[in-house]
């Protein structure tokens, strides 16, 4: 009768008819495939909870290793497109609990994971146990070896930028006050240890991480150029001192600039080979404020990718 009835797309009668069956007769051979049905007919209706809860059935009482372990894949995905966190999280920890291999999608699980951890509120515990999961994940993909792939290498890559973000917090916490020498040293030794950080991060070489990393090490050279040309002044200065002193803090700052503007334009060139991500787009903004003449356009041309080659 549920057979019938799924034939002729009559699925609110398919679905009791399997319910009814399967209630009935729980240790008859044909109990599992009941199973697979009502998933099929959730899915069809696009009633991703129940489809989810099937999966998770099949996966517990599947005896086939890949197929069970494919099934609770699909559980969690569905209970995320359900919108159901909690479970989507219990599932994806399940999974990666269970099913060590193949790593790329272990690595994922654990990814999705994490990002629960960020979207968490930020209380000091939920800090430091997303930084935990990001140096997990970052380490792990370091030690994959020949499992590594290009997901992996990305998610590596995004768990290591993410590890950056107190480095730079450390930095910005660092003003160019009195005493000026100490507090710039000290600002200087942050921001060497926030840009060893997105080396590390860009060494993935996952086209996201690498673009991103670039634009932000761009955007820390740029900030610490700021930051000297707007650092307390000495007092005492006359005015003759403090002109000449006002140059000479711009003599320095411009190389930072500079740098800032090679590493924008080191990104603003990958559009040219086809990736324009949202930070090559930042490293155009970012030019337009720095080289406002020579990239003052609103547009992503062909114009001002012939300029920047």
């Amino acid at each position: 009768a549920a057979a019938t009835l799924i034939s002729l797309k009559d699925w609110d009668a398919a679905t009791q008819a399997l319910e009814t069956f399967r209630r009935s007769f729980p240790k008859h051979a044909l109990a599992p495939e009941a199973g697979s049905k009502l998933a099929a007919i959730y899915l069809e209706q696009k009633r991703w909870g129940p489809a989810a809860a099937e999966f998770e059935r099949i996966a517990a009482t599947q005896s086939d290793a890949k197929l069970a372990r494919d099934s609770l894949w699909q559980a969690a995905e569905l209970h995320e497109k359900a919108g159901a966190r909690d479970n989507a999280a219990r599932v994806y920890a399940q999974y990666a609990k269970q099913h060590p291999q193949p790593f790329e999608r272990y690595l994922e699980a654990r990814w999705r994971l994490a990002q629960d951890l960020k979207a968490a509120p930020s209380t000091p515990a939920n800090i430091a146990r997303e930084a935990a999961a990001m140096r997990e994940l970052r380490d792990a993909d370091l030690r994959a070896g020949a499992a590594r792939t290009e997901r992996t290498r990305t998610i590596g890559g995004l768990a290591a930028l993410a590890l950056t973000k107190p480095l730079l917090d450390d930095y910005k916490k660092v003003a160019l006050v009195e005493p000026l020498a100490r507090n710039l040293k000290l600002k200087k030794t942050k921001m060497e240890a926030a840009l060893q950080a997105y080396a590390q991060a860009s060494n993935s070489a996952a086209p996201e991480v690498v673009t991103a990393a670039t634009f932000h090490t761009a955007a820390l050279y740029q900030d610490f150029g700021k930051a000297m040309l707007s650092s307390q002044r000495p007092k005492g200065l006359n005015k003759a001192a403090l002109e000449q002193y006002n140059v000479l803090l711009e003599e320095q700052a411009f190389p930072f600039e500079e740098k800032a503007t090679d590493l924008h334009e080191t990104n603003a060139r990958r559009a040219a080979t086809g990736l324009y991500d949202e930070w090559v787009k930042k490293s155009f903004t970012a030019l337009r404020e720095l080289r406002p003449v020579r990239y003052g356009k609103n547009e992503r041309g062909e114009g001002v990718i012939h300029e920047i080659r």
